[in-house]
């Protein structure tokens, strides 16, 4: 199964890693996709975005959100497109705005 989550809020991205690290356990694809206070997120807590990246979680941050904003190695910086490329190729999605 593919599952995409959409992290668009700050104080969701535990709650977004908890998700994503769980499907990873149970081997299925993650793809997370950050925009607005969520790229914020993501660069305040790179130990968490390491985690991910470390369980082959693919991150996308939007570019427009992440400028300012310095992302941990790995993280692709992208744009709506990567938004609606997750959503329209994933089985699940779990949106937190």
């Amino acid at each position: 199964m593919k599952l995409g989550i959409v992290l668009a809020t700050a104080e969701d991205l535990a709650h977004a890693a908890s998700i994503a690290l769980a499907a990873r356990a149970a081997r299925h694809e993650v793809r997370i996709f950050a925009m607005d206070a969520g790229c914020a997120a993501i660069a305040g807590d790179p130990a968490t975005a390491q985690a991910l990246l470390d369980a082959d979680c693919e991150i996308i941050a939007c570019s427009n959100s992440a400028v300012g904003h310095d992302l941990v190695d790995g993280i692709e910086r992208g744009s709506q497109d990567n938004h609606a490329a997750i959503l329209g190729t994933s089985d699940r999605v779990v949106a937190l705005t």
